[in-house]
């Protein structure tokens, strides 16, 4: 190889190698300025999803406050509508009690009423026993008015279950008044008995008749 030839290939060895710094640099000042968009790119969006973090927080935040606070007012309103039912009730309860107590009381003074009543109506029975009169064969019965026809059909059920006696008939008017004829195969006390029939309120001995007055149905 010449001398002109080895000069030739270093000189261009040189510049080859100045070529290759040179793009070695300007490769690395790309590199640096790529990284440093890169970075600045990274924060701009680091920061902007913190942004948006940071509303979507508060927006959270927000919608839990308006939620609480909706909950609140529902729980406020059905604590109301609870403490007004529990007041009405107390108060139907109050109102049913004091209902129940009056019905109560009407039925201990009806209670006393009628055991005055059973009373005089057993002294009664009591002094009619040594002049009651038995009776035997046919006897009429005169219902006295107003008839309450529910009691007087209880008094036939009742005349029919009697021992010795017999219904005979049932007839009458409005006008008239309504009779019944019954018999007896042996003497019977016959007022004392009517006089105990439950639908019975009284019997009299009126003349050849019995007058029978029923009790008015309650």
């Amino acid at each position: 190889m010449s001398k002109k030839t080895d000069a030739q290939e270093k000189k261009h060895a040189k510049q080859a190698e100045k070529q290759a710094q040179k793009e070695a640099q300007q490769r690395a000042k790309r590199e640096a300025v790529e990284a440093k968009e890169r970075a600045k790119r990274e924060d701009a969006e680091a920061k902007e999803r913190a942004k948006r973090e940071d509303e979507e927080t508060k927006e959270k935040a927000k919608r839990e406050a308006e939620e609480a606070k909706e909950r609140a007012k529902r729980e406020a309103e059905e604590n109301k509508e609870r403490a007004k039912r529990e007041a009405e009730e107390t108060k139907e309860n109050a109102k049913r009690e004091a209902v129940e107590a009056e019905r109560a009381k009407r039925a201990e003074v009806q209670a006393e009423k009628e055991a005055v009543k059973a009373a005089k109506e057993e002294a009664k029975e009591a002094q009619g026993k040594a002049s009651a009169q038995p009776y035997e064969g046919m006897v009429k019965l005169a219902i006295a008015s107003p008839v309450d026809y529910d009691q007087l059909k209880q008094l036939e059920e009742d005349l029919r279950q009697v021992p010795d006696l017999r219904l005979e008939l049932v007839g009458g008017s409005v006008d008239e008044g309504i009779k019944i004829v019954v018999s007896m195969s042996k003497p019977v006390l016959l007022v004392q008995l009517l006089g105990k029939l439950p639908p019975v309120e009284q019997a009299i001995k009126k003349g050849r008749e019995i007058e029978v007055k029923l009790k008015a149905k309650q």
